[in-house]
């Protein structure tokens, strides 16, 4: 049987490819817009961080789940960079932010959007 977290992470994998989809269809047409290409970035850094949780907690993959969550991390941080788009207290551009703690980026944008919808 399958743990809730599993069931979680599919579902979140789920609505990634969706994404993927419908950058897809606007790339083709040519309507893709920044904030959904950061939808995107952000949905899929934060599942690669959820991710490498779990290839931790298994030891299955750390190495790929870590470079995986790295990497995405780096594509939100460079596009919040690029388009002045972050939403949590401490802006992409701010000397705080670097590789070294960029997967903590990640973690404030995502808390930064969850409370934007519970509003």
């Amino acid at each position: 049987m399958m743990s809730e977290e599993l069931w979680d992470l599919l579902r979140e994998t789920s609505e990634v490819h969706r994404l993927i989809d419908e950058l897809r269809c606007s790339d083709l047409v040519g309507t893709t817009t920044p904030e959904q290409e950061r939808a995107f970035l952000l949905r899929r850094a934060a599942l690669a961080q959820r991710h490498l949780t779990q290839a931790v907690a298994t030891g299955v993959d750390v190495q790929d789940a870590e470079a995986d969550a790295e990497q995405t991390a780096m594509l939100l941080w460079k596009h919040d960079q690029l388009h002045d788009s972050s939403r949590g207290l401490i802006p992409a551009a701010d000397p705080r932010w670097s590789l070294a703690n960029v997967q903590e980026y990640v973690v404030q944008e995502a808390a930064a959007v969850t409370e934007e919808g519970e509003r």
